[in-house]
């Protein structure tokens, strides 16, 4: 989950940075709302996307080497230390601050989500309150006292008292062209992915931009109209002062007043500066390659006796070629097989349940342990085997360990469960080593 994130975060920012360098000052509202919306689908989506290359991809070999890769055994306790880094004395202390991370994250979304839904339903409260009637379109227009700037969400529009007596036909031309345009339903795009990202601080910028096309796209809708440029100018400086927004519509003073009046006059972009754009679909593409995880290759022999190890993911390796014969043991396969809950549980359960044997942490023996066997079609550990070993006890300890494992989520092949052979390396370090 966490990788997943990062990637994400990373790859809004990357073209979110892009659109706001490129694009932002240009008068292709619609082009632009589009590249937004865009990027927000993106960033939920690219980062999901399973691709396996022949080399290990940049990004992907930077977001392993940030993760905790080393697994280590000291004597009578098992500690987990990062890639170059000393092992920890403390491994549930390191467990611990992955978990106020998580914990940190989950608290934000629920808080985020809990915003979104005190927003929803004021307004449902404010649709339920006014006097109701029914405009030209057969939008609801609900009318309230008060003074506030009117706003529209999705077939909704509300206005004060005062502003449908004397200024209905431009407001009411505003908000009918977010509703037309269907503005309300980026609205809600955005709101899913700042919840997802609530961390981000660009996709609160890509917000704005966003909400800011929203408001030159309805503003220009309304002096296609014939209403005149100066009049409604000057609406727009008086909403400004207004009452408190409705955050979760659409606002007919949302966005600076400034901004908008100078994207009125201004004369409209050169049609061939929107192939700047296609810098978007080019930085996704190279997103998806970054993002791709390593081809497996076959677990390397190891010259000599071996002092440490590192239990990396590129280090973990499931290959196969396809069989139909459903007793066939694959040693490749298109999807791999996994430790329920992921590497970084893996991890965590090793480390619970590992322990160096008395005999070789007395003599001084320490290095890496090869282990392979098939994780069956049912999840289930067989065909336990020490392909590599130091030592007989180290052997006995890491086949012990695998055996015990709990139900693994099967290699699959055209989707279907497969029986699939599995390396998996495990390093015996004594304290200090």
């Amino acid at each position: 989950m966490l990788t997943y994130l990062l990637k994400s975060t990373i790859l809004l920012a990357l073209l979110y940075g892009s659109f706001a360098l490129l694009l932002s000052r240009e008068t292709f509202h619609r082009f632009n709302r589009l590249s937004l919306l865009s990027v927000l689908v993106a960033s939920l989506v690219l980062p999901a996307v399973q691709l396996s290359l022949n080399m290990p991809a940049f990004l992907n070999s930077l977001l392993a080497a940030d993760s905790p890769v080393a697994i280590t055994i000291g004597e009578g306790t098992a500690t987990i230390a990062g890639e170059g880094s000393p092992a920890s004395e403390h491994p549930v202390s390191a467990l611990t601050w992955m978990s106020v991370v998580k914990a940190v994250y989950l608290i934000g979304v629920l808080a985020s989500f809990l915003v979104f839904a005190v927003q929803l339903l004021r307004f449902w409260r404010e649709t339920k309150s006014g006097l109701r009637t029914k405009d030209e379109q057969g939008n609801t227009v609900i009318i309230r006292g008060g003074d506030f700037a009117p706003y529209s969400f999705f077939h909704y529009i509300i206005i004060s008292a005062a502003d449908y007596e004397c200024l209905r036909e431009p407001i009411l031309a505003h908000e009918q062209a977010h509703i037309r345009l269907g503005h309300s339903w980026d609205l809600m795009i955005l709101q899913l992915v700042t919840i997802v990202q609530w961390f981000n601080p660009f996709v609160y910028l890509l917000g704005r931009d966003l909400k800011a096309v929203h408001e030159y796209e309805a503003d220009s809708a309304v002096l296609q109209l014939g209403i005149d440029a100066k009049t409604y100018q000057l609406l727009l400086v008086t909403k400004a002062v207004a009452g408190r927004l409705q955050t979760i519509g659409n606002n007919l003073s949302h966005h600076s007043l400034k901004k908008r009046i100078t994207m009125m006059h201004k004369k409209n972009s050169n049609r061939w500066l929107m192939t700047k754009g296609v810098i978007l679909p080019i930085l996704m593409a190279m997103a998806v390659v970054a993002f791709a995880k390593p081809k497996a290759e076959p677990v390397p022999p190891i010259p000599g006796e071996e002092t440490t190890l590192s239990l990396d993911y590129n280090d973990i390796i499931a290959t196969a070629t396809v069989n139909d014969d459903k007793d066939k043991i694959y040693d490749t396969v298109e999807v791999m097989p996994e430790f329920p809950g992921g590497v970084e549980a893996m991890y965590k359960w090793l480390a619970e349940h590992l322990k160096y044997p008395a005999e070789s942490a007395k003599n001084k023996v320490q290095g890496r342990v090869f282990v392979q066997f098939v994780v069956e079609t049912d999840g289930s550990i067989t065909e336990v085997n020490v392909k590599r070993s130091p030592n007989d006890l180290l052997s006995d300890e890491a086949k012990r360990v695998v055996q015990l494992m709990p139900k693994w989520r099967p290699g699959k092949v055209g989707g279907k469960p497969v029986r699939t052979v599995f390396n998996l390396p495990i390093s015996f370090r004594l304290p200090g080593k």
